[in-house]
């Protein structure tokens, strides 16, 4: 009887070892490109990887700490990652091979799934720095972002199109760093990009925040010099004391790389719909996402099967 009994509980133990490693084995591992701590990238992937896992219970996403967009593109065109949050500016350049992706491969193997949100680039000071515009940067230690980010990437353009990029000290370091620097008086000023920014948010808690203005004469250069940008306003809700500023924004994009299986990207995509509102209350950039097909086919790429064929069963298709 008790050999029995033995003979039982080694049997169901082996078929529960063996159903355990046959749902390990289904799993599809999704590794997520965000930015750093304190960047926007960062909170929207750590959400998303949360959210989606609770109804894809077969996906395991891994939320990858990065220097931000940049790094995510050239980490994706490596096969590196398996998703990322990238600039459309970066998509386009990564397939033309210029800017930060002139020694990459061609980014052949990106895929669209949704625009994620579209975001300001702007820089931020504290009352009493003596900076009251863009001008007033000369001369000043300023925090351009990480290294390898999308953030570096934007505010260099967007200095270097109003002559100043030579005119500063630049410093590089992540967002929170940057922050953390200003309120303790090592830096003058530090560049962000996307809002709203746990960085600036949590800054302007305890201090007198200022976002730089753009003048209508400097908007026009940095649009000029660089069409992927477009004027736009950060609301007065976004960051405490902050007034609606214009400025320089850009589109971000949801991003796959070609290899994502067809049917789990369309079911990820379908989850992320459905949960939008749940992914806004993590971080308030999700509640921008949309299809935006026209304009990321319109950067050289296509869009993902499986986000393709949800957005036309869905009827959200444009090309």
């Amino acid at each position: 009887m008790f050999q029995r009994l033995a003979n039982t509980l080694a049997l169901t133990t082996l078929g529960t070892l063996i159903a355990t490693t046959a749902i390990a084995q289904n799993k599809t591992d999704i590794a997520w490109g965000g930015s750093n701590p304190g960047g926007v990238m960062y909170y929207m992937v750590g959400v998303a990887g949360t959210e989606l896992g609770k109804d894809l219970p077969d996906v395991n996403i891994t939320q990858v700490t990065t220097g931000g967009s940049t790094e995510n593109a050239k980490r994706l065109i490596k096969g590196e990652l398996d998703m990322g949050i990238v600039y459309g500016s970066h998509v386009y350049m990564s397939l033309q091979q210029t800017g930060p992706f002139a020694n990459d491969d061609k980014g052949t193997m990106l895929r669209g799934v949704a625009m994620a949100y579209e975001g300001p680039t702007y820089f931020v000071t504290l009352e009493g720095n003596g900076i009251k515009s863009l001008s007033d940067l000369a001369d000043k230690k300023v925090a351009l972002g990480p290294p390898g980010s999308g953030t570096v990437f934007n505010c260099s353009n967007i200095l270097g199109s109003l002559g100043l990029l030579e005119e500063i000290e630049p410093q590089m370091m992540t967002f929170g760093d940057a922050g953390r620097a200003l309120a303790n008086g090592q830096i003058d000023a530090f560049c962000q990009s996307s809002a709203p920014a746990a960085a600036v948010t949590e800054l302007a808690e305890t201090n007198d925040v200022i976002v730089v203005p753009y003048s209508d004469e400097e908007l026009g250069k940095i649009n000029t010099k660089y069409p992927f940008y477009h004027t736009g306003t950060m609301p007065d809700t976004t960051y405490k004391g902050v007034p609606a500023t214009d400025m320089p924004y850009t589109t971000v994009y949801w991003v796959a790389h070609e290899r994502v299986n067809d049917d789990v990207m369309k079911r990820m995509l379908a989850a992320a719909y459905a949960k939008q509102d749940a992914l806004a209350a993590g971080h308030k950039a999700w509640a921008q996402m949309k299809p935006d097909t026209k304009n990321f086919l319109g950067l050289g790429a296509p869009m993902h099967p499986g986000a393709e064929a949800y957005y036309r069963e869905t009827g959200q298709w444009a090309e």
